[in-house]
């Protein structure tokens, strides 16, 4: 199994960041298998224990929303993120409301996370070049 991010290139390092943390943690939320307990050393600090590399992509607006459309029609967990995501992250009961009652072409998609089938996720994005 494999697990994609491509963010929008245009943002800003931190941004990317942000972005693919703020994905990454919903794949963790659904998708289970994406981590394991967690794994303590012999000191006793606590190590993540991801069972799944996590690759990070570059991407234009135009590509991220085709990317949703084709993972649409695959067998692969495709989550967006939006600026509209970023601006009301405080307000999570507004930012519900209005990525529910918006199509995805109108929310300004700034990162898309695919999981799935390694084969499947590499040919859905390899067309997009690792984030700088």
């Amino acid at each position: 199994m494999k697990l994609n991010i491509v963010v929008k290139k245009t943002l800003n390092p931190g941004q990317k960041a942000n972005v693919s943390a703020i994905i990454a943690g919903q794949f963790g939320r659904d998708v289970p298998a994406l981590y394991t307990d967690a794994i303590i050393d012999s000191t006793g600090t606590q190590h993540a224990g991801i069972s799944v590399n996590i690759v990070i992509l570059d991407g234009n607006s135009g590509q991220l929303l085709r990317l949703i459309e084709e993972a649409l029609k695959s067998n692969v967990v495709c989550i967006a993120f939006s600026t509209t995501g970023q601006m009301l992250s405080n307000n999570y009961t507004e930012y519900h409301q209005k990525i529910s009652s918006s199509k995805t072409e109108n929310t300004e998609i700034i990162g898309v996370g695919i999981y799935g089938d390694d084969e499947a996720v590499k040919l859905l994005t390899k067309k997009f070049s690792l984030t700088k």
